[in-house]
């Protein structure tokens, strides 16, 4: 996915950073495991009080994991035109295959010029349905093997 990381600033990690982060993620983690909202003291700023919804501090643990561990890290707007080339490594396949993928019409996408771009979201959105169908004709199987009575 590193084509995709052109397109906003890569977000790299100091050592100083990471300690940070790994502390932050240690005491955040429980919490966003309980999928509660929090509410985040920041002393330093007059005793400011900021909300923040269960669903972003699940974010925030993802990001503070990845710094941790000195992974860098870049976050996509749903909104983002990818190249071919971007768009399939997001998918993890090869560009011909994304090119087909394109042409049969699995993905839409728009053509500038001669080249394709395709919407972030509507990568997700592929992927989140090849997922699902994937996982779907794994249950048939394994159900037919059962029912075959195969180990």
């Amino acid at each position: 996915m590193l084509a995709l990381l052109d397109q906003e600033e890569l977000v790299g990690v100091s050592d100083e950073e990471a300690l940070i982060a790994r502390e932050a993620f240690a005491k955040l983690r429980p919490l966003a495991k309980s999928k509660a909202d929090v509410k985040i003291r920041v002393l330093e700023q007059g005793d400011v009080v900021i909300a923040l919804p269960a669903r972003a501090v699940e974010h925030i643990v993802h990001f503070l994991e990845a710094m941790a561990e000195r992974k860098p890290f870049s976050v996509i707007p749903h909104a983002a035109e990818l190249t071919t080339k971007q768009a399939a490594d997001f998918l993890n396949v090869s560009r011909p295959y994304l090119i087909g993928l394109l042409d049969k019409g699995a993905i839409p996408h728009r053509v500038v010029g001669r080249h394709r771009r395709v919407l972030m979201s509507e990568l997700v959105d592929y992927k989140k349905k090849s997922d699902e169908d994937r996982r779907a004709a794994i249950t048939r199987m394994v159900a037919e093997s059962r029912k075959l009575g195969l180990p």
